[in-house]
């Protein structure tokens, strides 16, 4: 087990290294240099200052030695306040850069893994783990360089010392201890405490994000919430808060009585050196040097054996999670993948599927075959598991049973980012970018994000280009909300809908997922979409889910799910006449519009 734990140990170290290396080179190097230089001009000092005193209170003060020790005291200050600078510069700019490599080799681990990860709670407290870890994994590079430092410090100052008496020298440092190992204890039942409290952070975190977002600002007004989320804030607040109080006036009780033990030594050790002067067994110089150096050696040896207790301890545990979680399985891990070149067919053969954590299935035993160029509805009622099969055709979960053929073969035999090529989709819960309208076209496709012709191509087929040309002060350029601009253009629910169709229509892809495209548009923009799907071309594949069964007139292919299954497919027609599902719902919807227009 231990050497299980070394072991992990200096691969945490390694990798953090290898973190400094890709960001900074070999900058690192440098910072150490500096540091080291900056603790061996700290010694210097004490050491001069020893001199000077004793140039000074000699029978006849030696002028020239005086001058000399002034000299060098004051060029030692002044080189250790520049290397000082210089190494808070460095230091800035090298772990700046690390956490951004750190935060960028997250991002796209993330970016890597299943939806089914990001869903679950458990994924959560992981994600956010990682992330407030990053501090830990970042600097154990510089606490390495540090304990190198302070070793080195130590084993000037306590050779000094040594020298002087081993015995009082080794016991104010035994008294060190204590504080020591009651700061990796609380350090430890900090961090436990943060891992704990992980959950109820995200949520008061949430509730404060609902009083100062302008997203939710109309909900908090309209309907007075401002005083009960308040309300709820302080009450998740005040219990983090009040959790991390206990635990710090603990902290703060243990830490008094370690430092009154680690002083008492100090002290006995001051008041011993004082009495060997007085006796004229050291000069004053020597008290100089030897309390100083005491000191010294004393900081020096707690931050070496905090630093080897939390190091050792706390850093492997924690930087293990991170590696646990840099290990987690992704979708694109496979090699060897088979090449997929176009689109000819999408089967789904006896699927079962239910959501991660749950216990009922939303799909069972699914079976269609979507062929190149084909016009699909999926029609059903809410929750009959119409927007999930969309999801695993994008491979973003992960079937209980059956397969998914792609051109013939499994989808996992493909690189599931080959497979997202394929597909263009707005989703029912598309995103409202606060971005410019040329980035939230290109999205899509951000290799042709100066394509001026295509970008307003497709805002034009989709509608809007029309209605929101004169609000755009810059043109393409002109940012979408004022998030981050105060000229930017405020859109309405239905326009932003039609953004995210445009940014549909700019990938051109085999295949376009339109997943309720019509929720927030008006009747006329409804149509178009209709009409733009009915009319694709150049073999493109369509696949339609929308509660307008009217819609599906222009499908060749039409599924109905109901509870999870398959009850009905064919024709418009076909379907009607049969009587079922299909029919009832036309039928009902036809009703109801019939009543409008009667009135």
């Amino acid at each position: 087990m231990r050497l299980t734990k070394l072991k992990l140990y200096f691969q945490a170290i390694g990798y953090s290294a290898r973190l400094m290396y890709r960001s900074s080179r070999l900058w690192i190097l440098v910072y150490f240099l500096l540091h080291l230089i900056g603790s061996t001009l700290t010694l210097l000092d004490t050491y001069v200052l020893k001199f000077l005193l004793d140039a000074l209170t000699g029978g006849s003060p030696r002028m020239q030695v005086v001058f000399l020790c002034v000299a060098l005291y004051a060029l030692s200050r002044v080189l250790w306040r520049a290397v000082k600078s210089a190494e808070d510069v460095l230091k800035d700019s090298i772990f700046q850069k690390a956490e951004h490599q750190y935060e960028c080799d997250v991002s796209e681990k993330l970016a890597r893994l299943p939806l089914s990860f990001l869903d679950s709670s458990a994924g959560k407290d992981i994600v956010d783990d990682v992330r407030y870890t990053k501090f830990t994994v970042v600097h154990l590079t510089r606490h390495v360089v540090y304990a190198v430092t302070q070793i080195y410090t130590f084993s000037v100052a306590f050779g000094v010392l040594a020298r002087f008496d081993l015995g009082f020298s080794l016991l104010f440092l035994l008294l060190t201890i204590p504080g020591a190992l009651m700061d990796e204890i609380f350090d430890r039942k900090a961090e436990d405490l943060r891992r704990k409290t992980a959950p109820d952070m995200r949520k008061f975190s949430y509730y404060r994000w609902m009083l100062t977002d302008a997203w939710p600002a109309k909900d908090v007004r309209m309907y007075d919430l401002t005083e009960p989320i308040t309300a709820r804030y302080d009450e998740e607040k005040k219990q983090y808060i009040g959790a991390n109080k206990q635990l710090g006036k603990k902290k703060l009780l243990s830490l008094l009585f370690a430092e009154l033990i680690r002083r008492s030594g100090e002290i006995a050790f001051t008041a011993f050196v004082v009495f060997s002067a007085m006796r004229g067994e050291i000069t004053l110089g020597d008290v100089t040097l030897y309390t100083g150096y005491a000191l010294t050696a004393s900081d020096a040896f707690r931050s070496v054996v905090w630093w080897v207790m939390y190091s050792y301890a706390r850093s492997t545990e924690i930087i293990g999670r991170v590696f646990a979680f840099f290990a987690t399985t992704a979708e694109e891990t496979r090699e060897n993948c088979r090449p997929l070149n176009g689109f000819t067919a999408l089967v789904f053969d006896n699927v079962y599927f239910k959501y991660p954590h749950t216990e009922n299935y939303v799909l069972s035993g699914v079976s269609f075959t979507l062929n190149r160029g084909d016009r699909l509805s999926i029609v059903g009622i809410n929750g009959s598991g119409k927007s999930t099969i969309i999801k695993l055709m994008l491979g973003l979960y992960e079937i209980e049973s059956g397969q998914i053929l792609l051109n013939g073969y499994p989808m996992s035999d493909y690189d599931i980012r080959d497979v997202r090529k394929l597909f263009s989709a707005l989703f029912q819960s598309f995103v409202q970018y606060p971005l410019t309208l040329r980035e939230n076209i290109a999205l899509s496709d951000l290799a042709r994000v100066q394509d001026d012709a295509a970008i307003e191509g497709v805002l034009t087929q989709s509608g809007v280009y029309d209605e929101i040309q004169p609000k755009l002060q810059n043109g393409l350029d002109s940012f979408m909300t004022r998030k981050f601009d105060d000229k930017g253009t405020e859109l309405s629910k239905g326009q932003w809908q039609k953004i995210a169709l445009s940014r549909a229509y700019f990938k051109d892809a085999a295949i376009i997922i339109f997943d309720e495209p019509s929720a927030a548009l008006d009747a006329e923009a409804e149509d178009r979409i209709f009409q733009n799907f009915e009319s694709m071309s150049d073999g493109k594949t369509g696949i339609m889910i929308s509660h307008r069964i009217s819609s599906a007139r222009v499908s060749n292919k039409i599924i109905v799910l109901d509870g999870g299954k398959i009850t009905e497919c064919g024709r418009h027609d076909e379907l009607v006449a049969a009587g079922g599902l299909y029919a009832k719902l036309y039928n009902l919807q036809r009703e109801k519009y019939a009543a409008k227009e009667a009135k």
